[in-house]
């Protein structure tokens, strides 16, 4: 399947920062359920630094704001060509698999999310079985709900609220495989939406490792597996490793953010 993306972020600004830096994980990873037939990164209001991988393997554009800037806009387009993997994919990576069984602070379970992962402790069936289990009951357990959570909102405050947003689910989700000894993984990327061709967001969902399987995706959001669907722009530990455009700016204030997906097959 091919897909045509185009993804802009706008910033607008009260007064001209005196420094601005963001980084982008805005270019999808190629790998043997994705290729990148063409892709561009256009800036308005900011210049490219430096070009790099990172240590999970995403590719990474540093930027920096031109002087006497109030407004700046990042474009990333291009075609990617999905190929079916029927939501498994066996790339390996960079970082031991060990390390994702590693509690994080926007995934680490409280005393609420331990007393949920308990009703699955004494489960006999495989692991493949009890990830779906666990996926199942989250998916009926929480409410899809914009606004209700912030980018810094974590795991435990998230599945005591029962509502959130597609981070949210991802985090809750990792949380719990990882409490029950699972290598989890959480994926930024674009969802196409049958019926829908531009979008306010980009998605998130999560890879369990599954021996003799390889990575498996789980959508909790949306209560299924990915598929050709999903492009993936880049995984990590939690959101901040993989969040599509991060930084900073000094002596100004944003006046408004604007974000603007277009996913068509």
């Amino acid at each position: 399947m091919k897909m045509s993306l185009q993804n802009i972020v706008e910033f607008q600004f009260t007064a001209n920062p005196t420094y601005g830096i963001q980084r982008l994980r805005m270019t999808p990873k190629e790998s043997e359920r994705q290729k990148i037939l063409s892709w561009e990164i256009i800036l308005k209001g900011a210049k490219k630094e430096i070009e790099y991988v990172d240590h999970h393997g995403n590719v990474c554009v540093l930027l920096t704001f031109e002087k006497d800037t109030k407004s700046v806009s990042v474009l990333a387009q291009g075609d990617i060509e999905i190929n079916k993997t029927n939501g498994v994919t066996n790339e390996e990576s960079l970082i031991p698999k060990w390390l994702f069984k590693r509690h994080t602070e926007l995934a680490k379970p409280g005393v609420a999310i331990k007393k949920f992962c308990r009703n699955f402790t004494g489960f006999t069936g495989s692991d493949l079985d009890l990830v779906y289990k666990v996926a199942n009951k989250l998916q009926q357990t929480l409410k899809y709900e914009i606004g209700s959570t912030k980018v810094e909102t974590v795991a435990e405050e998230a599945f005591l609220l029962k509502k959130g947003v597609c981070q949210d689910f991802a985090h809750i989700f990792i949380s719990c495989l990882r409490y029950l000894g699972f290598s989890v993984r959480y994926v930024s990327g674009y969802l196409k939406i049958e019926g829908v061709n531009e979008q306010d967001a980009t998605h998130a969902w999560a890879d369990v490792f599954i021996k003799d399987l390889g990575w498996v995706g789980f959508d909790v959001a949306n209560g299924i597996s990915p598929d050709e669907r999903y492009v993936v722009l880049a995984n990590g530990f939690d959101f901040f490793d993989a969040s599509p455009i991060h930084g900073l700016h000094l002596d100004s204030h944003n006046i408004n953010l604007d974000v603007s997906v277009c996913v068509q097959q």
